[in-house]
């Protein structure tokens, strides 16, 4: 499916999982993207910025600096594609 009004949070991991390079099964909806995933902010910034592009949301400054965690991601872009 790609109409971003249907992703899951699964999806979302996978998405997340591709674009690092990280395998899916070692990311939880916990995982911290700075501590777990070593992503310093222009890492996680050029992540959100794909994530965007891919679900074609475009996120406010507010709404990308609350993203820590994988389940901060998936909450915010699935709320966004509503």
């Amino acid at each position: 499916m790609n109409d971003p009004r249907y992703y899951s949070p699964n999806q979302i991991i996978d998405l997340i999982s591709w674009q690092l390079n990280v395998p899916s099964s070692e990311i939880f909806p916990h995982t911290d993207l700075s501590n777990d995933l070593n992503l310093d902010d222009i890492d996680q910034l050029l992540l959100i910025a794909e994530l965007e592009n891919r679900l074609n949301v475009y996120l406010s400054k507010e709404d990308a600096d609350k993203i820590n965690t994988i389940k901060d991601a998936s909450y915010i872009f699935l709320k966004n594609v509503a």
